[in-house]
């Protein structure tokens, strides 16, 4: 075991040419011990934070543990075992860079060799544990964790760790085999607890299979920009084509076009001034019925920037930027493309105006005049309510088979309190079978236009400061009935995923998350929320599937079902969609290749999001194509 355990400790320092410092004999380093003692005499430090960094370490909380910040260290006492925890943590989720730093620190901060190469050790036991595991090999996978805790716990009660790390890692990588029971006792299941909220089930009846995985380079990932959730379309699909496009820089715009026949890639960049330090500036995608490609870009409540292919088909010729008609363009946010489908032509909807005074309108595209057209009234507007003024926030708007276009909404009003409490209210919808001229109830009455919050259908009422989210999703079943999905405050007070459906008659609602972690949606521009958006889709059996990632499934894409007719809740029949750690990104789905093929593909990119959009920290990450099938 001596032997193996020295060629893995060369493997880990070659891999991130970690040099121990030459320069820092005993003595010193004993010196730098008491002088970080010594400063704590009058510098504050978490004196809780060694003890909670060792149980993540034990658990395999890896991303925990990356969120140790290296300044929060300099005057604490016991940094160097802290750094090197967290040096752990960076090498588990694949941060090699961050990995190499904190090893470094707690190297200068007077651990030994001999402790560094067991923690070392003892993660690269980690990753071959969960390798088997994933293959199935559940004697090897439960040997490597047993390895990776003997080799670093040190005088610590190892069977107990062993139990807790065999739950808590296989329930990250979503399995639920009897590997997650292999050790006996109830620890085991406390780490699938403990990452999920549930205890772990005998057999879940939902799986993701990775069809293919494909990198599209480094791009901007210092807010969520390329990410954000309202996107539409963020990638979409027309024949055999599949398009998308993100910011690389804040120069660079890049198109990528991908042949789903042979998988081959063309990408193309657009060259301009982006403002990307507002997430609300994003990206949306649409097409015609000729094959051209639209594009709207680079706005919250600024002029239009607009484009369209010169050719069918085609990413590498465009037009100037343009105008469309010329009138409600100058205060543009959220452009969303509805897709042509049956008669019905490319639209536009967009926000004219701002968060707190807005009107949602309707431009539609006629393909042989190349020209648009606006509808002649606002559909949604909060702009001349009185005492104050309002605004609707649309969730995606979906198509049904028989051409029908559906909306659900929020209305944001005035903030509470001097804290700015964000004021989302109600859950309205309407329907249009005309292509928005005219626009319907959920019970068939005709509206007239635009809908305010005072003659608006509320299908489900939430009460002003219940952090209900806005400009989440909606989907139809095969009977073109709505589903919606957003997170609003439960009775406890604790934001929760929940489920709105319309039976033909009736609304239903659900909660769907077991959530027990509080927080506050407070003031202007993006927020840094632990849990994103939700998104849905629905199967050919009208089975739901709620897409998000957050604090319950440790930063990953991850998806519950809902099963048909009921809908439902159970918190075992959840999935994990890409172990990878995506920061705060939401999920941007391909809704037509999902209609066409029932195969979901995902525009993945891990992001940052600073709070209200400040103290941006440069930095890109890799952008992929992921597709996904449900078994």
């Amino acid at each position: 075991m001596e032997r193996h355990s020295n060629s893995l400790k060369d493997w880990w320092m070659r891999i991130f040419k970690i040099t121990p410092r030459s320069d820092l004999e005993p003595v010193q380093r004993a010196n730098a011990k008491q002088q970080a003692q010594d400063i704590y005499t009058i510098d504050t430090f978490d004196a809780n934070l060694l003890e909670c960094s060792k149980t993540q370490w034990q658990f395999g909380d890896w991303v925990s543990l990356t969120a140790i910040a290296g300044e929060s260290l300099l005057h604490h006492p016991d940094r160097a075992e802290i750094a090197l925890f967290a040096a752990a943590g960076h090498h588990a989720v694949g941060n090699s860079a961050a990995a190499k730093k904190y090893t470094q620190l707690a190297l200068d901060w007077g651990c030994s060799k001999r402790r560094v190469s067991q923690i070392l050790i003892a993660g690269v036991h980690n990753t071959l544990a969960r390798a088997a595991a994933i293959s199935g090999n559940e004697r090897r996978s439960i040997q490597h964790f047993q390895a990776s805790i003997n080799t670093g716990a040190a005088n610590s009660d190892t069977k107990l760790l062993i139990q807790a790390r065999v739950g808590y890692q296989t329930a990250q990588l979503g399995l639920t085999a009897s590997t997650v029971h292999a050790l006996p006792g109830q620890i085991a299941k406390l780490g699938y607890e403990l990452q999920f909220g549930f205890p772990p089930p005998e057999r879940c009846p939902i799986s993701a299979n990775i069809l293919t995985q494909h990198p599209l380079g480094e791009a901007w990932a210092a807010n969520t920009v390329n990410t954000v959730i309202f996107r539409h379309h963020g990638i979409l699909t027309s024949g055999a084509q599949q398009y998308t496009a993100f910011y690389v820089d804040e120069r660079t715009l890049r198109l990528v076009q991908r042949n789903l026949a042979t998988d081959a890639l063309h990408t193309h960049d657009i060259a301009g001034q982006f403002n990307l330090r507002d997430a609300h500036n994003s990206i949306s995608l649409g097409i015609d019925r000729t094959g051209h490609l639209h594009m709207c870009y680079d706005h919250h409540a600024t002029q239009l920037r607009y484009r369209r292919t010169r050719q069918p088909h085609c990413i590498d010729q465009w037009s100037e930027e343009l105008s469309m008609t010329g009138a409600n363009e100058d205060r543009v946010t959220y452009p969303s493309f509805i897709l042509p489908y049956h008669s019905h032509p490319l639209t536009l909807l967009y926000r004219d105006g701002t968060h707190n005074k807005g009107s949602a309108r309707l431009k539609t595209y006629d393909e042989i005049t190349q020209t648009w057209a606006d509808h002649p009234s606002a559909i949604l507007s909060g702009f001349d309510q009185k005492p104050w003024t309002s605004n609707a926030y649309w969730n995606h708007p979906v198509t049904g088979t028989d051409g029908s276009l559906h909306l659900s909404f929020v209305w944001r009003i005035q903030g509470m309190s001097d804290e700015n409490v964000v004021n989302n209210t109600n859950i309205g919808y309407a329907c249009s079978l005309d292509n928005g001229k005219t626009w319907l109830t959920s019970r068939g009455h005709h509206y007239k236009l635009p809908i305010t919050q005072v003659n608006t259908e509320t299908v489900y009422p939430v009460a002003p400061g219940s952090n209900l989210i806005n400009q989440c999703s909606m989907a139809l079943d095969s009977l073109n009935r709505p589903h919606i999905v957003f997170y609003a405050d439960d009775a406890s007070g604790i934001p929760q995923y929940q489920h709105l459906r319309f039976d033909g008659a009736v609304w239903h609602h659900t909660c769907m998350s077991q959530r027990t972690a509080d927080f506050e949606l407070l003031g202007g521009g993006t927020l840094q929320i632990p849990i994103s958006r939700p998104d849905i889709v629905l199967d050919p059996q009208d089975n739901a599937y709620v897409i998000y990632r957050g604090d319950l499934s440790g930063n990953r894409l991850t998806a519950t079902l809902l099963l048909a007719p009921n809908y439902a809740f159970s918190a075992t029949h959840t999935c994990v969609l890409l172990d990878q750690n995506v920061g705060y990104a939401e999920p941007i789905i391909d809704r037509s290749r999902w209609a066409k093929d029932n195969i979901l593909s995902l525009l993945v990119q891990p992001n940052e999001q600073p709070n209200h959009d400040k103290q941006h920290q440069d930095q890109k990450t890799t952008v992929m194509l992921v597709d996904v099938q449900f078994q």
